[in-house]
């Protein structure tokens, strides 16, 4: 109860803040791909990420073409220890990354930090207010700043529209992003990616494959945090349903592995063991973790970031969504097939298990026919 009154306190005081820097200054609205920045003026660029791991994914896009226009200035980003591990999906096109910790007396270094950098300009790629975004801006002391229409508009100098969260991918909302760089992508293709070594690869392809040439389908049972998983009991049912269609001993068309984060390990063996599913051994690198991803035909997961580091290998995916009350379009895997089964209810358990089964049945289907040896 105590822990509940605290976060309803400090998402209050962060409203208001929020509140206050939007009514504190003007901003040119940019509705339009048009270059009112002057991009080519432009030597030092910060970006603002400090958000979760699917944020950073979902953002490489923008991060991409942003170095393509500017393939000699300066571009640093702002990370923070909750997506840090996904450093190397952006490495190849950024200079230097700062790295936020949650404590008042670092968010003081950091502005300071920032500061001495000397930015032209500040890209904060998050579409919601962030009360940190706004600290980091105005420590930064940067000529400009862009950000999407909101709240907190006051901090930026320059802001697009915010696009329909109900009917527009975050993909294509935070690509407005380089409007005001004179930067269109709405006809561009907006891929996710996340670079691997030759190594990582052929490590991962050990890990989850047995070796034959079947179609693999890896489960990630792996959400943020228990509450965003599939409850264990159902999850082996589920995959015992789905090894009696496709890989059990008469149908042997599939073969499947169980993935997890390192800390749900013991969870992911009993799974396995009920079900009678191998278990890839839990990789403490996310790099090594998205290699499987991307060693895998196809993937059944619960909303993570498992999601966006799948779609940057195209890998079709069955995705377990809880669909909140706001009407938010859910973050599915963008410019990839999907299968994905939303509850409103709530919590992952109420989604049926046959519902699931047969989005599996269909994803299996639609990826495998008419593929050589896959008949």
């Amino acid at each position: 109860m105590a822990e509940t009154f605290i976060k309803r306190l400090e998402l209050a005081v962060r409203r208001f803040y929020n509140g206050r820097v939007g009514r504190s200054g003007q901003p040119m609205l940019v509705s339009e791909a048009k270059d009112v920045i002057g991009h080519s003026s432009l030597r030092r660029v910060l970006l603002l990420r400090q958000d979760r791991i699917g944020d950073v994914l979902v953002s490489t896009p923008v991060i991409r073409e942003l170095r393509r226009l500017l393939p000699q200035a300066e571009i640093d980003m702002v990370m923070s220890t909750n997506n840090i591990s996904v450093r190397q999906a952006v490495d190849s096109e950024i200079d230097h990354v700062h790295v936020f910790r949650k404590s008042l007396l670092h968010l003081l270094v950091l502005r300071r930090a920032l500061r001495r950098r000397r930015y032209d300009l500040v890209i904060d790629l998050m579409d919601n207010a962030s009360s940190t975004s706004a600290l980091l801006i105005s420590g930064a002391q940067a000529r400009m700043a862009i950000g999407v229409d909101k709240v907190n508009r006051g901090v930026y100098t320059h802001v697009v529209p915010l696009a329909d969260q109900t009917r527009v991918h975050i993909v294509e909302r935070i690509a407005r992003l380089l409007w005001p760089l004179g930067v269109d992508l709405r006809d561009e293709e907006l891929r996710l990616t996340f670079p691997l070594t030759d190594l990582q690869r052929a490590t991962a392809v050990g890990l989850i494959r047995d070796g034959s040439q079947r179609p693999l389908l890896a489960v990630n049972i792996s959400g943020s945090d228990v509450h965003r998983m599939y409850p264990e009991t159902k999850m082996i049912e589920l995959l015992r349903q789905i090894s009696d269609r496709w890989a059990g001993p008469e149908k042997g068309r599939m073969q499947l592995c169980i993935l997890s984060a390192p800390m749900h390990a013991e969870i992911a063996r009993r799974i396995g063991q009920a079900s009678g599913i191998r278990v890839a051994e839990p990789q403490a690198s996310y790099a090594m973790f998205a290699a499987c991803l991307a060693s895998a035909d196809m993937l059944l997961t619960p909303d993570t970031s498992a999601v966006h580091a799948a779609a940057a290998y195209r890998v079709p995916s069955v995705v377990l969504f809880s669909q909140d009350s706001r009407g938010i379009m859910p973050w599915f895997p963008y410019g990839t097939p999907c299968w994905p089964c939303v509850t409103t209810r709530g919590a992952l358990e109420t989604i049926p298990v046959e519902d699931i089964v047969h989005a599996v049945d269909q994803m299996i289907v639609a990826t495998t026919e008419n593929k050589p040896g896959h008949a």
